[in-house]
């Protein structure tokens, strides 16, 4: 009696292929989006720029008045 492979089941092909699949997309999603360390000295500037926004420095603020 010869011993069947565990991939000779439909299910298990199924299966192993559909989390190849998504493996490779969570690493593409890794490396494209979260690859870069973002610098957080000043959180309010990095949100700032992310969004595209003005940055206004507390002493900036205090010209101003």
């Amino acid at each position: 009696m010869a011993k069947k492979s565990v991939f000779s089941i439909p299910l298990v092909r199924e299966l192993t292929v559909v989390l190849l699949i998504k493996l490779m997309l969570v690493f593409t999603i890794k490396v494209i989006w979260f690859s870069e360390p973002v610098d957080m000295t000043n959180p309010q500037d990095a949100v700032s720029q992310q969004f595209g926004l003005s940055t206004i420095t507390p002493s900036q603020s205090e010209d101003q008045q």
